[in-house]
């Protein structure tokens, strides 16, 4: 994740030192894959992150209670 984050930097610098006019769009079209894998990445990373503090609370939940959660 970082490292494609880096890579998009990059891109984008390459973009503001690029002197043709077909760099520009290859540096703009490759930190922008670039920084879509960055947010795609970003995106799954805090879903399992989110999903691992869930699957705490229950087991926390859970423990305190006598057995199993029925739902009710």
């Amino acid at each position: 994740m970082v490292i494609f984050f880096v890579l998009g930097l990059a891109g984008f610098a390459a973009h503001g030192l690029a002197d043709g006019r077909e760099a520009i769009i290859i540096a703009s079209m490759v930190s922008g894959v670039f920084f879509a894998c960055f947010l795609i990445l970003f995106a799954i990373y805090w879903t399992g992150y989110l999903l691992k503090g869930h699957a705490i609370w229950r087991a926390e939940r859970q423990a305190d209670s006598d057995g199993p959660s029925t739902g009710q």
